[in-house]
This record gives structure tokens, C-alpha cells and sequence, in this order.
């Protein structure tokens, strides 16, 4: 009787156990599936591509300018800079439904981003082209490595926004626009 308790408990705990855990992996899946995808805004630099479905006239490349504008067929100028792609391929679709075209399929893709900069003491300061993803040790090894007086502990990032990061660890992510500043070593 003892030993069939025992059993009996194990196994609760078991399927408790594996209960739990098929919970909380299906949280994080729904989770990573809810989350708002494409959520970069263009800047001024990035390169996009406007596709609209059957309509060859209306397909086009803009590279962004200081302005964030473009005068965009048929409905004008189009802001874009603080836009993520699904809301530029959104305003574009609606606009263009305005006595334009019945039904417009729009797609917004990126063909570059806007460059990030590195300056100080790296082997190659200057400006870069961004990737997604982009870490702080990968943006010092694009610009060629630290030189021999880089104090490697003293790296620090400028936002686009202009707030300094300071005491940056090598998998903080950089961003276009950002501006990694390696200083000088006293020794």
C-alpha cells in the first residue's frame, strides 16, 4: 500500500511538472507570435522600396532625406521619417484607395539602413553601414579594432537622440544613427 502512495505521488508530480513546463513554452511561443514585428523607424539615409502590386508606375525607390519627405504619385507628399514600414505601406494603401486604385496591394521593404558611427581610438573611425542585429563588438570590429591606446574600458554610445550610454558591454546593440566613441588610454 506504501509503495503504491509513493508511485501515486510521483506520478502527480510528474504530470505536474510536465504540465508546467508545456505552459509556460506555449506562453513563450504566443508570446514571440504577438509580439509587434518591424518595429525600426526610418530615419533620414535609409533606402526603401515601394511596391504596388499591378501598378509599375508606382513602384519606386526613395533614399530618406533630412526632410523625412516625398512627393509620392498621385497622393503627393509622404512623411516618412518615425514611420515603420507597415505605416508608410498603410498610409500609401489608404491614400491610394481615395479615387485612385480599387484595391492597392502595397509593400514597403528596406533596401539599406541609414549608417552608424564609430570614432576614437579604432584603426578605421568613420561611418558604416548598419545591419540589423548589429552589437557593440561587432561595430568595433567593422571599424577595424581597437588601436594600441583605446582604454577598451571606457566605450560609450550616442544615441541618434543625443543621450551618451556610458560603460557599454560588448553585446549592447547599435543602431543606425548611433555613434560609438572609444576613448584614449592614459597609458
Amino acid at each position: 500500500m506504501k509503495k503504491l502512495i509513493v508511485f501515486i505521488f510521483i506520478f502527480i508530480f510528474i504530470f505536474i511538472f510536465v504540465y508546467v513546463i508545456s505552459c509556460i513554452s506555449s506562453m513563450s511561443v504566443m508570446a514571440e507570435s504577438t509580439a509587434p514585428k518591424n518595429q525600426y523607424l526610418l530615419g533620414a539615409g535609409d533606402h526603401i522600396q515601394i511596391l504596388v502590386y499591378n501598378e509599375e508606375n508606382l513602384s519606386m525607390n526613395f533614399i530618406v532625406d533630412s526632410s523625412g519627405k516625398v512627393m509620392y504619385p498621385l497622393i503627393g507628399e509622404l512623411q516618412l521619417i518615425g514611420k515603420t514600414l507597415d505605416q508608410v505601406s498603410v498610409e500609401i494603401q489608404n491614400r491610394l484607395k481615395n479615387g485612385y486604385i480599387k484595391n492597392p496591394m502595397v509593400t514597403v521593404t528596406m533596401r539599406s539602413f541609414r549608417d552608424f558611427y564609430v570614432s576614437g581610438e579604432v584603426k578605421s573611425p568613420g561611418n558604416f553601414e548598419y545591419h540589423p542585429g548589429l552589437t557593440l563588438e561587432q561595430a568595433i570590429a567593422i571599424a577595424g579594432g581597437f588601436t594600441d591606446r583605446a582604454d577598451r574600458d571606457d566605450v560609450s554610445i550616442r544615441l541618434k537622440n543625443g543621450q551618451l550610454l556610458e560603460d557599454v558591454l560588448p553585446t549592447q546593440t547599435v543602431n543606425p544613427g548611433d555613434t560609438v566613441i572609444i576613448d584614449q588610454s592614459f597609458f
